[in-house]
Parts: C-alpha cells; structure tokens; sequence
C-alpha cells in the first residue's frame, strides 16, 4: 500500500496529540509507521494503522519513548554542566594558588588574584549551581 500525503499527515498528527514532542523522534516513529504499513499488501489503511501501533507498542509506548529521550537530553545537559563546573573551578584552584604565591612572596597584585577567584565563583559556579538545581527541580516535575 502506498500512502498519501493526507494518511501521512493523519498519522504525524496523531503522534503530536499524543505527546511525542520531538521532531527527530516523531519522524523516526513516523518512519516506523509508515514502513509497516507500506509493505503489507493490504490496502486497508485504518486496520494497518492499528496493526502498526499494536506492533510498536501503542501510544503508551510512543510516551516512554518521548519520556526516555527527554532524560539523555537532560542528562547530557548535566554532564556538560557539571564539564564546565569542574573547569571553572580548576581555574578558581589556581587564582588562589597565585594568589597564596603572591601573598606569600609578598609581591604586589595578590590581592587582584585572589578578587579575580572570589569573581569567578559568584560570577560563574554559583549561577551553574542554580540554574543545575533549578533545571533539575524543574525536570522531577514533569
């Protein structure tokens, strides 16, 4: 059975009013859809239609897919997050290194080093630290 453009739009909107929300997972799911139904020989495209969501799983199955997809963004979100705490941070350990040298040498501009690392933290860690947790209060909502 070949479909038409209107069967295909038919389905697309479906996955839409049943919570698939990403474009790259709708069309995958689409695919899917669209594959099984085209290559059975019948041209009844209601039954096919069920036949493919039973297949696949049905609706249910379509949300665990768009609730999983939405973890591994979210969790490669964190892991980029947590790449860039860990950066600052590194460069935190070492103005205060310097500035520790500084201090101790008593060379001029210790101060300035150890400014920059107390800059650093409120300016970069703390605002990562909250826009993690707040990213994370917000994702145990949903």
């Amino acid at each position: 059975m070949i479909l038409s453009e209107q069967q295909i739009e038919f389905i697309e909107t479906n996955l839409v009013f049943y919570g698939i929300d990403s474009k790259e997972l709708r069309a995958d799911i689409l695919d899917h859809i669209c594959t099984y139904i085209e290559a059975n020989e019948s041209n009844d495209f209601d039954t096919l239609y069920r036949e493919a969501l039973q297949k696949f799983g049905g609706y249910a199955s379509f949300q665990n897919l768009q609730r999983e997809t939405d973890l591994q963004k979210f969790a490669g979100e964190i892991i980029t997050i947590n790449k860039l705490k860990f950066a600052a941070g590194f460069i935190i350990i070492l103005l205060l290194s310097i500035s520790l040298m500084f201090q101790m040498m008593q060379w001029p501009y210790a101060n300035v080093w150890l400014l920059a690392a107390i800059l650093v933290t409120i300016l970069v860690i703390l605002p990562i630290h909250f826009y993690t947790r707040y990213k994370k209060s917000v994702h145990k909502l949903s």
